[in-house]
């Protein structure tokens, strides 16, 4: 099946959890001060570490029957990042790529295995003031969506955006692909975007401002009480496909400057994004910051199927 098949069909969807923070905390790679983790895949002990985190998450959900999303290690390899890392390589394409070997290899369960294609905003992720406005966020993602749309991608998604403004460009930039597309915000305690914005208004901006809308709508660096889902309009819920949730209910600032990793009680972070799903109609459940393979196996574990 196509992964807007499965999207649609499917009650429950399994995410990876924490890469970036997984691969920093492990202190057994070193990450570029820029580009973060793509530099890895053309580095020998890089390829490994990264297939053996995205091969783990891969494996919980071979293990339970359930469909899994992986994204490519592209987050920061934006083109003006990757010129001034004097890096000339199609980072973007050969990220793909890597993603598509590890597929490959699990066999006949990697029909199973949807790819994404990342990106994220241009400047930081925790200051919506930072963010570009429509048309310049358009204009400056447009050439990473192209670079990963010439592979044979599942999906593009845009995730930890901070701000609607830079959400609608770079919507605008994926809707000009042929791909399925999904927009990811990080929220605050409040349950709006960063920049102040209601969930209900973004999604209906993001809607009626592009010729092909996306597919849906996520939430990601943010734990998952953050959504307040009981307060949430139906059109909220009915167009939040997915939360990929930190494990940590501390705002996010404080995570970003913590010393030591944040990890609240995993069966309760697990209670409120299995809850999510049963209650809500979230389908796409993964982890962000402080999460790891023990978040998603309490999921699949207790979720009822």
């Amino acid at each position: 099946m196509s992964f807007e098949d499965v999207v649609r069909e499917s009650k429950f969807v399994l995410a990876e959890a924490s890469v970036v923070e997984s691969l920093r905390r492990s202190n057994r790679v070193e990450l570029h001060p820029r580009l973060v983790h793509s530099p890895l895949i053309y580095d020998k002990r890089g390829r490994e570490e990264l297939t053996n985190l995205y091969n783990e998450y891969i494996g919980v959900a071979e293990s339970s029957g359930l469909p899994m999303i992986t994204l490519t290690p592209t987050w920061r390899a934006n083109k003006e990042r990757l010129a001034e890392a004097g890096i000339e390589c199609n980072v973007n394409k050969d990220a793909a790529d890597f993603m598509m070997h590890i597929r490959d290899r699990w066999n006949t369960w990697r029909d199973n295995i949807f790819i994404g294609g990342l990106t994220g905003c241009r400047n930081d992720c925790y200051k919506a003031v930072e963010a570009i406005d429509m048309e310049e966020a358009n204009e400056f993602h447009a050439w990473q969506i192209n670079k990963l749309a010439e592979s044979n991608l599942d999906f593009l998604i845009a995730e930890t955006l901070p701000a609607l403004c830079e959400g609608i460009g770079i919507a605008q930039a994926m809707s000009a692909t042929t791909y399925p597309y999904i927009i990811s915000f990080v929220i605050n305690k409040q349950s709006q975007v960063l920049d102040g914005t209601s969930l209900e208004y973004a999604f209906r901006t993001i809607d009626s401002l592009c010729d092909r809308p996306p597919l849906g709508y996520m939430i990601n660096c943010a734990h998952p009480s953050f959504l307040r889902a009981s307060e949430q309009p139906d059109i909220v819920l009915s167009r939040l496909l997915g939360i990929q949730a930190n494990a940590s209910s501390k705002d996010q600032g404080d995570l970003e400057g913590s010393a030591t990793l944040q990890v609240d009680d995993i069966p309760t972070w697990g209670d409120q994004m299995i809850e999510l799903n049963t209650k809500y109609g979230v389908k796409i459940l993964g982890g962000c910051c402080g999460t790891s393979t023990a978040h998603l196996q309490y999921i699949v574990d207790n979720i009822p199927r």
